[in-house]
């Protein structure tokens, strides 16, 4: 197996539309989302698009909100999608106003 691709995203990005995983019209596979400061109610929205507009509700592939941290709930450090991953077409793109984020991908096979 190739070694696999990493974008770290270190703070919000809500504002400028999310991080673009790859390049437009090429699908990629997302393995993981690394949390890596975990806060309450903080969203993490993978979408099958590379350019999403922020709090669109169109081409959402996957939304992860962390818990409400209380007596016997913890928070989520990762989301494994398993050996196959979550395809995501056009380059996918992740927005998130979460901190230290990383999600862990690669192109899609064909």
């Amino acid at each position: 197996m190739a070694a696999r691709k990493y974008t770290y995203i270190a703070s919000d990005n809500t504002a400028t539309n999310g991080t673009a995983l790859g390049v437009d019209n090429q699908d990629v596979t997302v393995y993981k989302i690394l949390f890596g400061v975990p806060v309450d109610a903080k969203v993490a929205t993978l979408y099958d698009i590379q350019n999403p507009v922020n709090g669109a509700t169109t081409n959402i592939a996957f939304k992860h909100t962390q818990p409400t941290a209380a007596a016997g709930k913890d928070w989520d450090r990762e989301v494994d999608f398993g050996p196959d991953g979550i395809r995501l077409g056009e380059g996918g793109n992740l927005i998130t106003d979460a901190s230290q984020v990383t999600v862990v991908w690669d192109i899609a096979d064909s």
